[in-house]
């Protein structure tokens, strides 16, 4: 980047403006993330919701029962 060339004042508030849109950008990328933790636990709850499910299944079918045509 090249050399800042207006005034001090104006040197001020482009870093305010910047400053203002770094946190702007924070925040946005932390509520995203935020959603995505979110949607992740609720994925990995139904896999476990349906792996407990599947070994319900699996432990209910007898040895009798498998060999049985």
């Amino acid at each position: 980047m090249s050399g800042f060339r207006g005034s001090d004042d104006a040197l001020e508030r482009e870093i305010a403006a910047i400053e203002r849109t770094a946190r702007i950008r924070v925040r946005r990328a932390a509520s995203d993330l935020q959603e995505l933790d979110r949607e992740l636990r609720d994925l990995r709850r139904e896999r476990a919701r349906r792996r407990a499910e599947a070994r319900i299944e699996v432990t209910a079918v007898t040895p009798s029962e498998a060999a049985s045509p």
